[in-house]
């Protein structure tokens, strides 16, 4: 295949760099054609890159990038597929490596930006809904933040494990390496080498790192030196590093090829960033046996959590937390903290991610074949249920099924009559698109929406449609638990429910979503592994179209979704003490205490059930 890599710019010491050209080794080894585009390229260019430098046009590092994109779209259909290495339109497979820009904190006039309006409709671009870039993930955490802002479908994010070089795992010569590389670096043996190693000194934190070590002791201060590695402007810090008078403890060697040495020889890894996809130099520290100090911002800040190598302090950064986690490790043994680096880094895959990326681009998600829109608001099959102006139907598509629901218009009457009852009229499908990738970003089983149109600009006579996955295999609990008074389940089996259903109601009103139909006929339970019930079996969330998303659900809406599913379980033969269980594992909190603390939220609840016909 004809494959074409995107990235803005190349220089052989970044980390995404570093990322991109592994990838693009993997795929020409496996007899693909590799073509790089970029804005500017530093370095030796491997024999297996075709290598286009764009022209750009404008000053600006927005107009730079808009210009590229615009470059991209006019050779996208020459290739196979286009991979992007920078958030940009026109891209069959993205490499996440930054963060969600949207996320960050910023004020309100920097939105007003040219800059701040291009990055978004870029990252809007690779992320939304509508987008079919799919995204190979290299840090968990981040999937919620791009779904919150973008609503993101789940199964275009695949995850990849981390990629570090093998050559960063200490072998048996590591501590002759670590006595050579400090001698040709005049490091007494009493010298405490405190290293950073990342480009971008801002993002990286370097100014934090400084601060840290200006505040050490004086007899910690003393024996210590700061030696950062990377590529970028060091005049602000060495200013910094000056006011502070740590000048001569603090060392730019810029960018490096022996980082492996370096990693070796050092007595800590410093990575106080302010923020930070991954973080893989903090994988390359404890591979090499070298303790880690780093925030929780990092992605893969658990890992050193995991491993037992080092510290991760809790967000958000307090700078003097920071400091006096850099005193106390340095006063402590940190033996134990390398051993269990390299035995982590000997025992779990922290290598494979360039071989998992090439296997997700050469083999491309298969993908439905949706037809135009008048063809699918006309397909039929079976009807699971049929409203006013809205069917429900499960139906077949190239010899798969699917569920369908069209929305063919309410009409005005419907339209006034939700509004004189002061109830949001469900106009489209959209809302409940929306809701399915809300709930999937919060790991609540839904059913996987995989299309949605609309049409028409009227309320009332608008037509639209979502496809979902066929989740037929599963059973609605009010036909599960209708023989319950007659044969009562087992303990665990009633037990492990309650706490399934509770916890997504928990979930749900934490994060701002009421649903409005609250009812045990909405939460269907996965039957494929027959009548067995564990932790990992599926309790799906469904009939989402009147479901409403906001940053905080009001108490009145929760109430009226508690009550729902109060009412809607009088029958089925729970007993006291099992809605005791729910509020329990609602509130996550002593039965005594929630009851106590809520004691008017409870009987409210009750009391609106009780009276619902």
């Amino acid at each position: 295949m004809k494959l074409a890599f995107c990235l803005f710019n190349y220089f052989p010491y970044g980390g995404l760099q570093r990322d991109f050209l592994r990838i693009t080794e993997q795929c020409a080894l496996r007899g693909h054609d590799i073509h790089v585009f970029t804005l500017s390229w530093q370095g030796a260019i491997p024999t297996w890159v075709n290598l286009h430098l764009v022209k750009s046009r404008g000053w600006q590092n927005h107009q730079m990038a808009a210009s590229f994109a615009k470059k991209i779209a006019t050779i996208k259909k020459d290739y196979d597929f286009v991979i992007g290495f920078n958030k940009m339109p026109h891209l069959d497979w993205y490499y996440a490596a930054d963060t969600c820009y949207q996320a960050r904190k910023r004020s309100f006039l920097y939105h007003l930006l040219p800059r701040y309006r291009q990055k978004v409709a870029f990252e809007k671009a690779v992320f939304d809904a509508s987008s079919k870039t799919q995204i190979l993930l290299i840090a968990p955490m981040q999937q919620h933040a791009f779904a919150s802002y973008y609503h993101t479908q789940t199964e275009r994010f695949h995850l990849l494990p981390p990629g570090i070089a093998k050559d960063r795992l200490a072998g048996e010569d590591a501590h002759e390496r670590r006595q050579h590389k400090r001698q040709s670096l005049s490091l007494p043996d009493d010298t405490i080498m405190l290293l950073m190693v990342g480009s971008g000194f801002k993002t990286k934190g370097v100014d934090r790192a400084i601060h840290a070590l200006s505040a050490l002791p004086p007899h910690l201060k003393a024996r210590s030196q700061l030696l950062i590695v990377g590529q970028d402007n060091t005049a602000p810090f060495t200013k910094l590093a000056h006011t502070l008078s740590v000048e001569n403890h603090v060392h730019f060697l810029g960018g490096r090829d022996d980082v492996p040495d370096l990693l070796l020889a050092a007595d800590l890894l410093l990575h106080p960033a302010y923020h930070e996809n991954t973080g893989t130099v903090l994988l390359e520290a404890i591979a090499a046996g070298l303790p880690v100090l780093t925030t929780a911002v990092c992605g893969y800040a658990p890992y050193i959590q995991q491993a037992k190598a080092g510290v991760v302090t809790a967000l958000p950064f307090s700078q003097t937390t920071y400091n006096e986690a850099l005193a106390t490790i340095l006063t402590m043994p940190r033996d134990d903290w390398k051993r269990n680096g390299v035995y982590f880094a000997k025992t779990h895959d922290l290598y494979s991610m360039p071989e998992k990326a090439a296997d997700l681009i050469l083999k491309p998600v298969t993908k439905i074949t949706v037809s135009t829109f008048e063809n699918m608001m006309r397909l039929t099959g079976k009807v699971f249920r049929e409203q006013k102006g809205r069917v429900t139907q499960q139906i077949s598509i190239n010899d798969k099924q699917y569920f369908i629901k069209q929305h063919h218009g309410i009409g005005y009457r419907e339209m006034l009559k939700n509004i004189f009852q002061l109830r949001l009229p469900v106009t489209s499908a959209k809302n409940e698109w929306l809701a399915l990738h809300q709930l999937q970003s919060l790991d609540i089983a839904v059913p996987a929406p995989l299309a949605y149109e609309e049409r028409g600009w009227d309320p009332a006579k608008r037509k639209s449609y979502i496809l979902m996955e066929d989740i037929s295999s599963a059973i609605s609990l009010e036909q599960l638990c209708q023989t319950w008074v007659a044969e009562p389940p087992s303990f665990y089996f009633k037990k492990m429910l309650i706490q399934k259903v509770a916890m997504i109601a928990r979930q749900l009103h934490q994060h701002g979503i009421n649903h409005r139909d609250f009812y045990i006929c909405h939460f269907l339970l996965d039957q494929k592994e027959g009548h067995t019930l564990t932790e990992n079996t599926k309790l799906y969330l469904i009939d989402l179209h009147r479901a409403q998303l906001r940053h905080k659900t009001p108490r009145r809406w929760i109430i009226k979704d508690l009550a729902g599913l109060a009412f809607s379980s009088q029958a089925i033969g729970l007993t006291k003490k099992d809605y005791f269980r729910f509020i329990k594992y609602y509130t996550q909190k002593p039965l005594r205490f929630s009851l106590k603390e809520n004691a008017a939220f409870w009987r409210e609840i009750k009391t609106r059930s009780e009276g619902i016909e």
